[in-house]
């Protein structure tokens, strides 16, 4: 009987837990409150989430020339990501090693996103600009 109990406790916990992720919270409600979260914070991950929704909340009244804003933000906290700085703040600087796979496949995706921008690139300021070529060159030293 014991153990009958044990097996009904534990498949309401498991049903619980997957109720409560198969309701995921969005991170921001709009595009232009996804940047906002954005840049408010230094940690890349967390920028690159805010910045994936802010894409995905995209709308066209909210401006192409935004949308390329976003796509090179979020390859450069991609491509810093994946040279291993976190973005954390303090006394001691957080800095991490990925493997060459996980790097590569990270570089990959900001390479797409360079992509998407190229047709565009005269919707970009000159400082804009600048990073984009600095982020193409380095994409391109680390994948020859």
């Amino acid at each position: 009987m014991k153990k009958i109990w044990m097996f009904i406790a534990s498949l309401c916990f498991g049903i619980s837990l997957f109720a409560q992720n198969g309701n995921a919270k969005q991170l921001c409600s709009s595009f232009k409150d996804c940047i906002s979260k954005a840049e408010k914070t230094d940690i890349h991950r967390k920028k690159i989430q805010l910045y994936d929704e802010a894409i995905v909340n995209f709308k066209s009244s909210d401006g192409e020339k935004n949308r390329i804003s976003i796509l090179l933000k979020r390859a450069n906290s991609i491509i810093k990501e994946a040279n291993g700085d976190t973005g954390y703040k303090g006394e001691i600087a957080l800095k991490v090693t990925h493997k060459p796979e996980y790097k590569k496949q990270q570089f990959d995706k900001a390479s797409e996103d360079l992509n998407s921008i190229e047709p565009n690139l005269s919707l970009l300021n000159t400082s804009e600009q600048t990073l984009y070529e600095s982020l193409k060159s380095e994409i391109n030293s680390q994948n020859p």
